[in-house]
């Protein structure tokens, strides 16, 4: 493992309507529809926040996104920073088969292409969705070219996660490794502290206490979402009738005006990395 600290940033690309269709039983929009506008500046915005702070981070962008807004990707790679792939409509990939994850990943891989993606390395699954029951998703990526994967969630949750996954970075199969969101191990369980939801809700002396002193960790990977920064973003775009859209909805709004001061103050704090140049360091020890 490396010999000091590395903190790495990323930024799932997509806009938080569109990618909670999955939870949105009662919406009449399909996955693969048109990200909102909403995503290209949200994204400006983080791409400003990083260079304030000096910061550069690996972006996993939507294949949608990259269809639609090629120039935000340009952008993107401008600034310096990884481009990796979220998938291309943000399905859960344990409710796809293996030939249709495939068949989603090589289309997000061409739209990313596309739009000036010379080399693309590693890849998140949308929520977290390679599971127990989907971990066959992990051949395919390799199978695609891809050196890593960051989408295996060392917690216990309803829609997502393997709580009893290695928490460290590490090779998960041969030339294909996995960087896991951090977590904190108290009471026997792996809690998250990595970003989204559980960034805004954790107070932010737990969470940069928990920086310092995490569990020997030395590779620390947190996550955001570009719509986190924009506390008005959180409009429904459909009519709600189910009271798990109604739920959904309510979670998003909790904490959103505060969280743009914590990331500033987070990205300030510390100091934060791609993983591709971290896999780089790793493959020469």
């Amino acid at each position: 493992m490396l010999s000091h600290t590395k903190n790495i940033i990323s930024i799932d690309v997509e806009d938080w309507y569109h990618s909670s269709l999955d939870l949105f039983k009662d919406s009449d929009i399909k996955h693969g529809a048109r990200p909102d506008y909403s995503v290209i500046s949200n994204t400006i915005k983080t791409l400003e926040l990083l260079e304030k702070t000096q910061n550069h981070g690996t972006f996993f962008v939507l294949g949608t996104v990259a269809e639609h807004y090629p120039d935000l990707v340009k952008e993107i790679l401008n600034k310096g920073h990884e481009v990796a792939t979220h998938g291309y409509c943000h399905q859960l990939v344990y409710n796809m088969s293996q030939e249709n994850f495939e068949t989603d990943l090589k289309l997000s891989i061409e739209f990313l292409t596309n739009a000036g993606c010379n080399t693309i390395e590693g890849y998140r699954a949308p929520y977290w969705s390679i599971t127990k029951s989907s971990l066959w998703a992990l051949d395919s990526l390799k199978k695609m070219g891809l050196n890593y994967d960051s989408s295996i969630f060392p917690i216990r949750r309803g829609l997502y996660g393997i709580p009893d996954a290695n928490p460290n970075v590490h090779r998960i199969l041969k030339d294909l490794w996995e960087f896991p969101p951090t977590t904190i191990r108290l009471f026997g369980v792996n809690w998250p502290i990595a970003g989204g939801g559980y960034l805004r809700l954790v107070p932010y002396q737990i969470i940069s206490s928990a920086i310092r002193k995490s569990s020997g960790q030395n590779i620390r990977v947190f996550y955001l979402h570009p719509y986190e920064l924009d506390p008005t973003d959180i409009n429904l775009k459909h009519k709600g009738k189910t009271v798990s859209t109604y739920v959904h909805w309510l979670q998003q709004r909790i904490g959103r005006k505060s969280n743009p001061c914590k990331l500033n103050r987070l990205l300030s704090d510390f100091k934060f990395t791609t993983i591709n140049k971290t896999l780089s360091t790793l493959r020469q020890e």
